[in-house]
């Protein structure tokens, strides 16, 4: 049996019962998008801002790092390996469809993260707890918004 690298441990963490495992030529595929996108599971601004004096140059570093991700992450969907082989009409298998889910979700948590601190950085606020201040709904009457109900 074949086991995924440490890497995407968090991305296969989900199990599925009686469905088809990945096939080989999928586990391929899919290494080889793992290859190409170095992030961790989740968004950290404290860490792309550590040890640098240049932050607009950070924020351009990762908005091309985002760029590559979608890159490989829109490749991976075409991937003629990925290609379901049963008779069913789905383009892909319940393993692979898991699999894409989770990594489309990573970039998107990721790319979010990434817009909210340059949103952040642009209008100029020193905590990013700042922005945007919470609230959970709105009282007319009284014209506000209001953090508990």
């Amino acid at each position: 049996m074949r086991y995924f690298r440490e890497s995407m441990q968090n991305t296969m963490s989900i199990c599925q019962y009686n469905v088809r495992p990945l096939t080989h030529p999928e586990i391929d595929a899919i290494e080889e998008y793992d290859d190409q996108v170095p992030f961790p599971a989740y968004f950290e601004l404290e860490a792309l801002l550590a040890d640098t004096d240049d932050i607009a140059g950070a924020f351009r570093r990762r908005a091309e790092e985002l760029t590559r991700w979608h890159d490989a992450l829109t490749r991976l969907l075409t991937d003629p390996r990925l290609k379901n082989t049963s008779d069913d009409e789905e383009p892909y298998s319940p393993a692979v469809r898991r699999f894409l889910k989770g990594a489309a979700g990573d970039y998107h948590r990721h790319r979010h993260g990434f817009e909210y601190a340059v949103t952040v950085w642009a209008l100029g606020l020193q905590a990013p707890t700042g922005y945007p201040p919470e609230t959970r709904s709105l009282h007319l009457a009284n014209r506000e918004l209001r953090l508990w109900d």
